[in-house]
């Protein structure tokens, strides 16, 4: 079994709940089939937020989708050639993109959330880097 993960609005959105799948799938002998599909670039920056954040994932499983190359069938093309079973993300067109003849990728949208933030709280991220997705949604009474 191999599971991905996207890192931008679910991992980082909610770190502790993946953080426990993870490790959970991880203490069955399943580190080698848990993997991070991103759109972010370059890998160093998978590496330092999975670091970070004490996300159990293998570096050689971390791979950077190339949006340049093949839009929003970016991540469609890498859970064919890696042949993911399960992918979470929360991106519509990642989790609908497949294509004839492909690897049946089970697609789990992570269905996104207003009212929290896109980067939660604990989300750690080196103080240099921007601090994108902080705010939630606040409705006014």
């Amino acid at each position: 079994m191999r599971v991905a993960f996207d890192i931008g609005g679910v991992l980082s959105k909610y770190p502790a709940q993946f953080r426990d799948l993870i490790e959970r799938l991880s203490d069955r002998g399943r580190a080698a089939g848990i993997f991070v599909i991103s759109d972010m670039h370059p890998k160093e920056k998978l590496v330092t937020l999975m670091r970070l954040n004490k996300i159990p994932v293998w570096e050689q499983n971390l791979y950077c989708a190339d949006f340049d190359k093949h839009g929003e069938g970016c991540k469609a093309e890498l859970l064919d050639e890696l042949k993911i079973d399960i992918f979470f993300d929360d991106h519509i067109s990642y989790c609908a993109a497949q294509f004839p003849g492909a690897y049946p990728t089970i697609r789990c949208l992570v269905w996104p959330d207003a009212s929290m933030p896109y980067t939660a709280d604990d989300w750690i991220t080196p103080p240099e880097w921007p601090t994108f997705g902080r705010n939630s949604y606040r409705r006014s009474q």
